[in-house]
């Protein structure tokens, strides 16, 4: 994973020449990055056939194991690509290009409102700014926020919700960040927001911010790295993971898998074997912009231009099928071979084209609640759970966090509560996201892994938001 002395030299170099980035940047529709077998948007009988067969255990289900995996692979590739764009001696990939809720927001409520992001463009728009999650402590009280603390530790995970162009036309020209138009909806009947097409993504990015006070010997980042489940199923966040890496903000480093297990806060356990340079991460420096943002918005954090914003995790959702498609990817020092819910299997399918700091991330998926799968509407709770969690979000879950859980079977088939942060799929929580202006106690919440029909009465009273929790988050 280490990048060589003369490729070092070589991007030093061309970065030197390339211009400061004064200009605005445009959002960039997702690229064919070129990966045999991948398609998008894929049609919903395709992937619904694949997810069908996989699961079924038959003749077929390795064939479709890999069509499944390939898919979220190569949108991986896709969204990581590098564009021609450039912020502060930076080039930008195509996610980072993307449209934040917040974006749209703002721009719904300007004089061009009329317009669509198709068409508007902000006159000086920058890198988003990075947040505190709202799901962390949603419906939680205080001893649960310490609790979570407790199990957190001091590694705190910031980041932003971004729609592709096509999601983001959608939610300006249907308004849907806009909490009288949801009511009007509501009051009006409907029990679904329009739903998004076809071609539309959605993610969460989660980064680590490296600042200097945070540095061993002025270089050495201490970052906890996700091990693998615990035996039993419970809140298990940074703080209680065994090992750690150390990132080096100067390229060293000849990690290729090593952690250090003793796991020292002063470095007097770091080796070169345990150590990595920030190259083999996606990363950027924070602008005097961002950091101006950032501790106006955590007061405190005493964020400074040249810090680092590495990216430990991202949610990727796709709107190829009804109840979307989930993948999610995290950063590991054992890419070849991460642990749970990824697995060397689902790693030996990454594209070639997938190359640099990109590679260096597990995946695991969820584009079904459960094994057999169940239809999307009259289905029960039954078989065998699909898990399909990120450790750097998720994992840190417990019972609180995850109110409507209900029991049912762990993927291998045994009797499981399924109410954990290491016991959930996106797609389990994200079925049940809704608008609920009258805070009806009835209303769905979120949960561990479970089938939830898309008919289910908990939805009475209550504006479905086609499995997107972010958007009565954030409208106003």
């Amino acid at each position: 994973m280490r990048c060589s002395r003369t490729t070092g030299v070589w991007i030093a170099g061309l970065l030197s020449a390339l211009p400061a980035g004064g200009g605005t940047i445009t959002a960039v529709p997702l690229p064919n990055p070129q990966v045999p077998g991948f398609h998008f948007p894929e049609s919903e009988a395709t992937v619904l056939t694949w997810v069908r067969s996989m699961g079924g255990g038959g003749a077929d289900a390795p064939a479709a194991f890999t069509s499944v995996h390939t898919h979220a692979w190569g949108l991986w590739t896709a969204l990581t690509l590098p564009t021609s764009q450039v912020d502060a001696r930076e080039y930008l990939r195509v996610f980072e290009t993307w449209y934040t809720p917040q974006e749209i927001s703002e721009q719904a409520g300007s004089s061009n409102a009329n317009l669509v992001p198709a068409a508007f463009q902000p006159a000086a728009r920058r890198r988003a700014p990075m947040q505190s999650f709202v799901q962390f402590e949603h419906g939680l009280n205080p001893s649960d926020r310490a609790l979570m603390a407790l199990s957190n530790g001091t590694e705190t995970v910031f980041g932003y919700v971004k729609f592709d162009p096509t999601a983001a036309e959608h939610v300006m020209k249907q308004q849907l960040l806009s909490t009288g138009v949801l009511n009007q909806l509501l009051m009006g009947g409907a029990q679904q927001i329009p739903v998004f097409p076809s071609t539309a993504l959605t993610l969460k990015s989660a980064f680590q911010i490296i600042t200097a006070k945070t540095l061993v010997e002025g270089r050495y980042y201490r970052l906890n790295v996700w091990s693998g489940p615990p035996a039993t199923p419970q809140a298990w966040g940074p703080a209680q993971w065994p090992g750690v890496v150390w990132i080096d903000i100067l390229g060293g480093g000849s990690g290729n898998g090593q952690i250090d297990m003793e796991a020292s806060t002063d470095g007097g356990t770091r080796t070169d074997q345990t150590t990595y340079p920030v190259s083999s991460i996606i990363n950027h420096q924070i602008t005097p912009i961002e950091a101006a943002q950032f501790n106006a918005g955590q007061p405190g954090s005493n964020v400074a231009a040249g810090d680092y914003a590495i990216l430990v995790a991202m949610h990727v959702a796709g709107r190829e099928i009804a109840r979307w498609t989930w993948q999610t990817f995290w950063w590991t020092p054992t890419p070849n071979d991460p642990q749970l819910p990824s697995s060397a299997a689902i790693a030996a399918l990454r594209p070639a084209q997938l190359t640099g700091a990109p590679r260096n991330y597990a995946m695991a998926l969820g584009y079904d609640m459960s094994t057999p799968g169940q239809p999307d509407t009259g289905g029960q709770n039954a078989g065998s759970a699909v898990y399909a969690y990120n450790p750097y979000l998720e994992a840190r879950f417990g019972p609180a966090n995850l109110p409507d859980s209900e029991p049912g079977n762990d993927p291998n088939g045994r009797p499981a509560a399924n109410n954990a942060g290491v016991a959930c799929n996106c797609m389990s929580c994200h079925i049940r996201a809704n608008y609920n202006p009258n805070n009806l106690a009835t209303a769905p919440a979120y949960s561990g892994a479970r089938y939830t029909d898309l008919n289910d009465p908990q939805f009475s009273g209550t504006l479905q938001v086609d499995l997107l929790w972010s958007l009565p988050e954030i409208a106003n």
